[in-house]
């Protein structure tokens, strides 16, 4: 009845998992698998949009559908809530885009709509996000170039678009240069437990717009409530004047023709991954108003789109009205890699794995041709090889080693200015120099002009000779000078000491000097040395009229009267 053909042989009735997923039993000598029950999937509809995602359980055998919360901002106004509900809000203070109700894992997001600044903290961790036409970043107050990393955030892409990933809690912020934001958390660790002007994750819209008293308004009205505590608003000293657009009973009058596309078959692949229902309405909003705005509503679901691993192609369809223009040395990609490859193969290293190699996101952007390599992310630069590499400096520049980068960065040493010298004398001119890296202007004779020698005093501290080499004006020798070097190594004893109006200074003894057994040593003024192998012998020093004498001192012990039995007090006296 025991089951002897497996390996090992099992016993009648035993059970023995095969994988996290399969139990083996032997029942009478055969071997009967059961699979993990799981429970009945129920559909899940979305109230953003969005496609449900799969979260497997903890043993990989069962996964349930959630919505996803994702949070986005773009353009000057528009808002979309974590559960898709899109408002519009144009307000100069900071406000609190997303923070936890009660906190769990310390996350917050903030916005500073007037520098356009995002500031993410996680745990101890602060990272701002400063868009203006590039991203510059900063991690605790530092300048960092991604990539990026630490114990607990990464950060990737070139300053067009930056990506910043939370792997703890499974979390990524999106941040564009024209001014895009996105946020996306986990529904698992999140739902029902944020708030701020991106709503509540919980798949309803009725909640979303919420102040922080609890009351529910419109959106627009409650995401000015917001507002970080200890931080200054700034508001515009003359109101913004907009000349709303002709209308008509069924909306503006506007040939709004390039908003048609989102809903085109260019933008069908992503139409079932994210809805494109609020880009449409803010980008007929934005084309009435200014056409080249309404590019940036495009750009926002494409950039969604992008994320969810759809890429589109779409600015072709514009008419060149949303042209991407790169740099000489560079090429558009519409579906370009999320990460480039640089020269630089620790930043290799840290996105080239294997999650990140399966992954089918793609970024829009501009890359390096074909046949050439992104020397770093830094100097933004394509190189044909990346083998050795030379570079020109000069003693102008200050050059120092960035850790993040892993490159060079050289700034030119900063230059206090002159006032041009007055060459009005006859014969005079001005003549353009440099001395130690800076201009340094200069009155030179003219051309046939008699030349005088100015005589030449050398300082108290120089040392000078007339060298090989001739000024290209004067036509004389120029005068050398180097530095007089000083000694002041001191023997024992003796301390260094300058000289008024004299260079170098001279060594002046400070201590008494003797030698006792073969051995130098040192006694300062009014202090007392005992030799160790003779204790009734003193060493004193002192100082008489700038001379210093040593002088030994016995000890002297009075008789002793050995029939005396009464005390005796004794002392002892320097002779």
């Amino acid at each position: 009845m025991d089951c002897n053909n497996v390996d090992p042989p099992r016993k009648n009735g035993e059970s023995w998992n095969v994988d996290n997923c399969t139990t083996s039993t032997c029942i009478n000598g055969n071997v009967t698998e059961t699979s993990v029950a799981c429970p009945t999937r129920q559909q899940s509809i979305c109230a953003n949009g969005r496609s449900p995602v799969k979260v497997y359980s903890e043993n990989g055998c069962c996964f349930h559908n959630e919505c996803k919360c994702v949070c986005s901002v773009w353009g000057k106004s528009h808002y979309k809530t974590f559960d898709g509900k899109s408002y519009e809000f144009n307000k100069n203070c900071t406000y609190y885009l997303m923070k936890e109700i009660n906190t769990k894992y310390n996350l917050t997001v903030t916005l500073q709509r007037d520098t356009q600044a995002l500031t993410v903290k996680y745990r101890s961790n602060k990272v701002v996000f400063h868009s203006t036409g590039t991203t510059m970043v900063y991690v605790n107050g530092k300048h960092v170039y991604p990539a990026y990393s630490n114990s607990f955030l990464n950060l990737r892409g070139p300053n067009t678009e930056m990506s910043l990933e939370i792997p703890e809690i499974n979390t990524e912020v999106v941040v564009k240069a024209d001014f895009f934001i996105l946020i996306d958390l986990p529904n698992a660790l999140f739902g029902g437990n944020t708030e701020g002007q991106c709503g509540t994750c919980d798949n309803s819209q009725n909640n979303d717009c919420r102040s922080p008293n609890g009351q529910v308004e419109s959106c627009s009205d409650s995401a000015g409530h917001w507002v970080v505590p200890g931080t200054s608003c700034v508001i515009p000293t003359t109101p913004p004047t907009t000349v709303p657009p002709p209308t008509t009973p069924k909306g503006p009058i506007c040939n709004h023709d390039i908003c048609d596309i989102l809903t085109s078959s260019v933008f069908a692949p992503c139409h079932a991954v994210v809805s494109p229902g609020p880009y449409v309405k803010t980008c007929q909003n934005d084309y009435c108003t200014d056409k080249k705005i309404a590019c940036r509503d495009l750009e926002a679901y494409a950039t969604e789109c992008s994320k969810e691993g759809v890429c589109i192609d779409w600015r072709n369809t514009t008419n060149g009205l949303c042209e991407y223009k790169c740099q000489s040395n560079k090429v558009y990609k519409a579906c370009g890699p999320s990460v480039e490859r640089t020269c630089n193969n620790r930043y290799n290293t840290i996105y080239q794995n294997g999650s990140e190699t399966s992954t089918k996101k793609s970024r829009e952007g501009c890359v390096c041709p074909p046949g050439t390599t992104l020397f770093n992310t830094v100097s933004n630069k394509c190189v044909s090889s990346c083998g050795k590499r030379t570079s020109h400096r000069n003693g102008c520049n200050t050059c120092v080693c960035d850790n993040d980068s892993m490159s060079v960065e050289c700034e030119r040493r900063p230059c206090t200015p002159k006032p041009s010298p007055n060459c009005t004398e006859p014969g005079q001119q001005l003549v353009n120099g440099t001395v130690d890296c800076c201009l340094n202007q200069t009155c030179a004779p003219t051309a046939k002009t008699t030349i005088k020698q100015e005589p030449f005093t050398p300082g108290p501290c120089q040392e000078c000779y007339c060298g090989p080499k001739m000024d290209p004006i004067t036509k004389l020798n120029t005068i050398t000078c180097k530095p007089i070097v000083c000694y002041t190594n001191c023997s024992k004893g003796y301390e260094y000491q300058t000289v008024p109006n004299k260079c170098c200074g001279s060594c002046v003894q400070k201590s008494c000097i003797f030698t006792l057994d073969n051995m130098t040593h040192t006694i300062e003024v009014n202090e007392t040395y005992v030799p160790p192998g003779d204790k009734c012998v003193h060493y004193t020093c002192e100082n008489i009229k700038g001379q210093f004498f040593t002088k030994k001192t016995k000890i002297s012990c009075p008789p002793f009267n050995s029939l005396d039995c009464e005390p005796v007090s004794m002392s002892c006296t320097y002779n």
